[in-house]
């Protein structure tokens, strides 16, 4: 069973160089399936665009929840994919901070360099998986970024301080209908890429464009 796009549902956009390749990727690695000229993994969905990026941006990766993230990754390697080295070196890693019992994720290689991360909570049992899990920002101000969504009318469901060895990290979940956001503040401020991969977020029921901190961009999510 597959959910149906919330009332409120955002939508990122990711801009490659060859968004074909990108959805053939997405589709054999991951599940994706077109969907109203986007591309949907159970309540997810994605907006390709054409374009050239460089890096990585404000709205950092995509995370779709999973079951369990070693039968995900292992599906994804036997599908010719790889986890993403540079971001999770070492494995899963697991967060006992977050939700009821936690969350393992690890990163896997998107199409051109993207970030897209799986995502679990051990223990728990969530419906129609795989899907949306939450759309990672990193920020170098999180409450200027919090308040900002807060202004176009999402709710703040969950906030905490993850005390680390190398330096606190501020996270803050907030909610659109079934879509989540995930605010966190790195120790070492991020520097965004003139065209990051993921060039921004699409909301429904937005009337009109909003420029945010560090550059993100929300755009009205047109049926």
């Amino acid at each position: 069973m597959t959910a149906a796009p919330s009332a409120r549902e955002i939508v990122p956009e990711l801009v490659l160089q060859d968004p074909a390749a990108g959805a053939a990727l997405l589709r054999h690695r991951l599940g994706f399936v077109p969907d109203a000229g986007l591309l949907r993994l159970g309540s997810q969905r994605v907006a390709l665009r054409q374009g050239v990026s460089s890096g990585h941006g404000p709205m950092d990766h995509l995370a779709l929840a999973v079951d369990a993230v070693a039968p995900a990754l292992a599906g994804v390697i036997a599908r010719g994919g790889t986890a993403d080295a540079a971001v999770t070196p070492d494995g899963p890693v697991l967060i006992p901070e977050f939700w009821d019992a936690g969350t393992e994720y690890i990163f896997v290689e998107g199409p051109e360099g993207a970030r897209i991360e799986l995502c679990a909570r051990p223990g728990s049992t969530r419906p129609g998986l795989p899907g949306h899990d939450h759309l990672g920002i990193a920020c170098r101000d999180l409450p200027a970024m919090r308040a900002f969504f807060l202004g176009l009318g999402l709710t703040e469901i969950a906030a905490t301080v993850l005390r680390r060895a190398t330096g606190d990290v501020a996270v803050a979940f907030l909610s659109s209908g079934l879509s989540t956001v995930e605010l966190y503040a790195p120790p070492v401020p991020p520097v965004p890429a003139a065209a990051p991969f993921w060039r921004g977020l699409m909301l429904a029921g937005l009337t009109e464009a909003q420029q945010g901190p560090e550059g993100l961009l929300v755009r009205p999510l047109t049926p």
